[in-house]
């Protein structure tokens, strides 16, 4: 046998032998451990740091952005696309939310670790494949038409009324309130009666369900928690309610609204009354050409937590910067029905409240995605299968577009309608929310019955 100490020891040198093996082993080690790691420095920011790393990756565009010259002063200029995960690149340039976000022409995935961490894995925003997603979103688009929302405008008027009289009451009682809280109540029991025909009625709870979206809260942040370790979504969602509450207490609000959930989806499909299964979000799943196994009990469920959560947040957060920044036009705010400038306030307090403030991530599975900046004359090919995002809050603060961009300011998008190519708030593309008309509905009604002071 040929032994490694039969060789020459100069000759090994000469010819790079041991150069070659440490560049090997350090490549592997490379592999092994750090590549994994840098995954982790995600997750430190997303957990021990409460979801802080969408200001990491902005700092990154800074840190590897250049300098001009302006005014006598050298002024930074953020890099437009950085590599923020191992396996994902960012963009830092609205010029590219086309690109990046097609409503037609070329397939659009997601990668499976989205899935993973959403905590609803059976709805439409957790559909890894392009196809899929647009078989199950095809089920619901008929119940967010805007036409759909205007038939149940009384199930929010009578909602909203009911929010107004809890408001009357509180103030003759010169009770301090928490506005986001009402404003997330209110939204739940909207949404929630708007998709399963009835609510929990959080507007009647003495805390307008604290308790409730308490733990909705703790869910979420599990998300991050979900990305590193993808079976204990598995184990929140399906393990016994008792196991569940006895380990993570603060769950127990969550599980008890899954069951809740899970009871108006058999109550519903066991309904021989086909009117009161047409007034809920199940109607178009119930009645499509989807196979028999996407129309399970478990997916109808997941499908409803989706878009409760998604209804009551994105409403519930958006209305209170919207109350706390007062309209210079008030008469336009409350005049017909969705003016311009009620538009404009809508638009401007998502650009600085997005429901989502995470990474909007995508993969081209078939086609590359060109890019071509403006700003250095460079083309970039980013290969097929690459995971490529873009962060709301990071494009909605851009100042090359939105002049001044931490000013409240709804007069922008009525001097600038164009805007909106780089609005973010509701997503884009062939993902965007299928709820996007329902936000602006509730908040319009909401407007109309302030009185005019």
């Amino acid at each position: 046998m040929c032994l490694l100490k039969d060789f020459p020891q100069d000759g090994l040198i000469n010819h790079g032998f041991w150069i070659l093996m440490t560049t090997i082993l350090a490549y592997v080690i490379i592999l092994v451990v750090y590549r994994p790691l840098t995954g982790y420095y995600e997750s430190y920011y997303e957990i021990c740091l409460e979801g802080q790393y969408f200001k990491r990756v902005a700092a990154m565009h800074e840190q590897y952005g250049e300098f001009s010259y302006h005014a006598g002063k050298l002024k930074p200029i953020t890099g437009p696309i950085v590599r923020v995960t191992p396996t994902e690149v960012h963009f830092n340039d609205p010029e590219v939310i086309e690109t990046v976000y097609p409503t037609t022409g070329r397939k659009t995935d997601k990668p499976q670790w989205v899935a993973d961490r959403t905590g609803t894995p059976y709805s439409i925003v957790s559909t890894v494949e392009h196809d899929v997603h647009r078989r199950r979103r095809n089920g619901l688009n008929s119940f967010f038409s805007v036409a759909s929302i205007r038939r149940l405008e009384p199930i929010i008027q009578e909602r909203i009324a009911k929010m107004m009289w809890r408001l009357e009451v509180e103030a003759a009682a010169g009770a301090d309130v928490q506005l986001h809280r009402v404003f997330k109540a209110c939204a739940s029991d909207v949404i929630t009666t708007y998709g399963l025909g009835d609510s929990l009625d959080f507007l009647s709870m003495p805390d307008y369900g604290q308790a409730w979206f308490a733990s909705t809260d703790f869910f979420f942040y599990l998300t991050h928690v979900f990305a590193v370790f993808p079976w204990f979504v598995q184990l929140v969602q399906f393990a016994p309610s008792w196991l569940v509450e006895g380990s993570v207490p603060s769950l127990r609000y969550l599980r008890m609204r899954q069951e809740w959930w899970m009871e108006k989806v058999r109550e519903i499909r066991a309904s021989p009354d086909q009117t009161k299964i047409n007034r809920t979000i199940f109607a178009g799943i119930l009645g499509s050409s989807l196979p028999d196994e996407e129309k399970t009990d478990i997916r109808l469920a997941s499908e409803s937590q989706l878009v409760i959560f998604a209804g009551e947040g994105t409403v519930g957060k958006g209305l209170s910067p919207r109350i706390r920044h007062k309209p210079h036009r008030t008469s336009h705010v409350v005049s017909s029905r969705k003016p311009p400038y009620l538009n404009a306030v809508i638009q401007e307090a998502v650009r600085l409240h997005p429901g989502v403030m995470s990474r909007q991530v995508r993969v081209s599975p078939e086609e590359p995605i060109t890019y071509y900046s403006k700003r250095t004359s460079e083309v970039y090919d980013v290969p097929p299968g690459t995971v490529v995002s873009m962060s709301p809050l990071i494009t909605h603060m851009n100042p090359n577009y939105f002049e001044d961009p931490y000013t409240f300011d709804p007069e922008r998008w009525v001097r600038n309608p164009s805007l909106s190519r780089w609005f973010m708030g509701f997503a884009r593309g062939s993902r965007n929310c299928v709820g996007y008309a329902h936000p602006s509905t509730s908040v319009d009604d909401f407007k109309e019955k302030q009185p005019v002071r």
